[in-house]
């Protein structure tokens, strides 16, 4: 396998982030009643993989100090973004209140 870049990994990180941010911003839609939740949590369930197969792909030789940092940011998130879906899956919108604000983001990296 032809060694990737630290910053091509970065860069990766971050464009999954930002995907798992939309589906985040979709579960406020849904939660204020604007989106219906199942396409919601399809689209949130496909950032999720899309994430974890961009986090599974990182090749040891790219792991950085700073690629390693993110992908904890980036799991965290992730973790979150899933604990919503669950929420979602199983309490459908009512199960998504005001109290999601204070979980973390993941975005300290």
């Amino acid at each position: 396998m032809p060694e990737v870049s630290s910053a091509t990994i970065l860069r990766n990180l971050q464009r999954v982030q930002a995907e798992m941010k939309k589906a985040r911003q979709a579960l406020t839609q849904v939660r204020k009643g604007s989106l219906r939740p199942e396409p919601v949590l399809q689209a949130g369930w496909e950032s999720l993989l899309a994430t974890h197969r961009a986090l599974g792909a990182i090749p040891l030789v790219s792991a950085s100090e700073d690629v390693m940092t993110r992908q904890i940011a980036v799991s965290r998130y992730a973790t979150a973004l899933l604990v919503r879906l669950r929420r979602l899956s199983r309490n459908g919108p009512g199960g998504l209140d005001e109290s999601d604000s204070d979980d973390f983001d993941g975005e300290e990296a």
